[in-house]
């Protein structure tokens, strides 16, 4: 009886002893599984990015070591799942080391849309008017519709020995290459008019306003056909059709060279219909120390004929008569 009861005490502390080493061997597994989520709760706080930068190899591989020396397998509703939650979030940091680059690559559109070698990269000022203090003015003769009194002009500036500034077309000088050769031949300055006379806003015309590329075309082209016919400039004087103007004229006029838009003081009226008496009286009055006059070559304007009795009429009152970079210089 003796010898079956200490087998059976025996059994007893065997079996007993078994539980407690089976409850000590997994504990190790649920406690190493801590620093797993803490690791995927840090990835995803922004405050902690050192967390999620800087993993001990412990944390990470203790599930997997401590379910190996366990000799159990990694339970998959615990180390898989989590495991695969660090991996998702591992890549995040990724976007922020692409995107250091960035700012090598902002420029390019600044580049891609620098002015072209001939531009000046600033704005143009508009004048109606140079300096006041001198009794000056600068005359100036548009020309985009037919020749008119164009002969009539130029001999009446030649006998009065007055010099002018001529705001032409591109297509009116392709048309009339002889007054272009004329009017450089006897010491008159130009003005890009631009190629056609199509407003740069479509503010007269009712149109839509033209693009900056579309605004360089109409420069370019007028100013190649002054350059071929008479080996003279337009620049750096801009005179836009109808007088329609903006900000977004002048930033774009400037940028190509233009850096003088040439408006006006004093316009005759000419143009429309005023008769050659009228366009004097109006010319006379409301001239000004320092002022632009506009006046047009066309058929459609007593512009010319009226043009010997204004000139004698002001230098009787003391005026001076210059170029318009002459006037605004002063």
């Amino acid at each position: 009886m003796r010898t079956r009861s200490s087998r059976l005490a025996t059994i007893g502390l065997t079996v007993i002893a078994a539980v407690i080493v089976g409850i000590g061997c997994a504990s190790p597994v649920r406690q190493a599984a801590a620093p797993v989520q803490d690791l995927v709760v840090a990835a995803s706080t922004p405050e902690a990015p050192s967390s999620t930068a800087t993993p001990t190899p412990a944390a990470t591989a203790s599930p997997e070591a401590a379910a190996a020396s366990a000799g159990r397998t990694p339970v998959p509703s615990e180390t898989p799942r989590e495991a695969a939650l660090v991996v998702a979030r591992a890549p995040q940091p990724a976007p922020a080391a692409a995107a250091a680059p960035a700012p090598a690559v902002a420029p390019a559109p600044a580049v891609a849309s620098a002015p072209a070698p001939a531009s000046s990269g600033g704005t143009s000022t508009a004048y109606t008017y140079g300096g006041r203090s001198l009794k000056r003015v600068a005359l100036t003769f548009d020309a985009g519709s037919d020749y008119g009194y164009t002969t009539d002009i130029l001999d009446t500036l030649a006998r009065e020995r007055v010099v002018a500034t001529f705001g032409v077309t591109g297509s009116w000088a392709d048309q009339y290459p002889a007054a272009i050769r004329r009017i450089a031949a006897e010491g008159h300055g130009f003005i890009n008019h631009t190629w056609d006379h199509g407003s740069f806003t479509g503010y007269s015309t009712g149109g839509r306003a033209l693009t900056r590329a579309q605004r360089w075309d109409q420069l370019d082209r007028t100013e190649a056909a002054i350059q071929r016919i008479a080996g003279a400039t337009t620049l750096p004087y801009f005179r836009p059709p109808y007088g329609d103007l903006d900000a977004s004229v002048l930033a774009d006029v400037g940028a190509r060279g233009y850096t003088v838009t040439a408006m006006w003081a004093v316009d005759s009226l000419g143009w429309n219909g005023l008769s050659a008496a009228g366009i004097e009286e109006r010319t006379l009055r409301l001239t000004s120390p320092g002022a632009i006059l506009i006046f047009h070559v066309g058929s459609q304007s007593q512009d010319g004929p009226a043009l010997p009795a204004i000139i004698q009429r002001l230098r009787a009152s003391g005026y001076e008569f210059v170029s318009v970079g002459s006037l605004i210089a002063q």
